[in-house]
């Protein structure tokens, strides 16, 4: 009796992980496109087939709920619009600079789509769980300078410049200001230099405060 051994089909071939690939973009670009039109309340994975084409079952095969399909979304946004990736924390302000500086003039380059989405109401919730990783890069960045000022000084350092480097503070200076993109990260990236170059503000009092006058009264023989 002869066997004839059937080849098995390769589901791992290059044509097929090439279609997954483009499927699963679609998936994402539906996801872009919803989150620009409605708010939060409005996102639903049959929402999302529409818009991207496919079937509920289709996302599902690919992302096995509503959340890992968004928590996808933050690494295809930096992929698609050539944003740059944050391979080692900044060590110094000059580092964070440089990394501000790419990020928000790449930012302004993307498509009115894309940015419709990052200010949607959904990309804000993910930007709040984002908060203490981008906390942790700026302390990271400023800790070469932290020595210089007391403890609530560098609690007010860190807020001002977490300020200063979110886009919102790029668009204010660009909408009410008409600063062109270049000139409003230079005005941060000044901004920076100058509180990061600040002496204490506490040193400064008391380097200029005037001698307790009851105190040497007290103290003279």
């Amino acid at each position: 009796m002869i066997h004839i051994m059937n080849k098995q089909r390769d589901y791992r071939s290059p044509l097929r992980q090439e279609q997954a690939k483009r499927t699963r973009e679609q998936i994402l670009d539906g996801l872009i496109q919803t989150m620009a039109q409605g708010g939060l309340a409005d996102l639903s994975i049959p929402a999302v087939a529409r818009v991207a084409g496919v079937s509920v079952p289709t996302i599902y095969r690919y992302f096995h709920t509503k959340r890992e399909l968004i928590e996808s979304l933050g690494s295809y946004i930096v992929q698609k619009s050539g944003l740059p990736t944050v391979s080692s924390l900044p060590q110094n302000p000059e580092e964070l600079i440089a990394l501000i500086k790419d990020v928000f003039l790449r930012y302004e380059g993307i498509d009115e789509m894309l940015r419709a989405a990052a200010m949607s109401e959904l990309s804000y919730e993910m930007r709040q769980q984002a908060l203490p990783q981008r906390l942790g890069l700026i302390d990271e960045a400023l800790r070469p300078v932290m020595d210089r000022f007391d403890e609530q000084e560098r609690i007010h350092l860190r807020n001002s410049i977490f300020i200063l480097t979110t886009t919102a503070t790029i668009r204010a200076f660009r909408d009410y200001l008409n600063l062109t993109p270049e000139e409003a990260v230079e005005t941060v990236a000044w901004a920076i230099r100058a509180l990061t170059s600040s002496s204490s503000q506490k040193a400064v009092r008391d380097a200029t405060s005037p001698p307790d006058v009851s105190e040497e009264k007290h103290t003279s023989p």
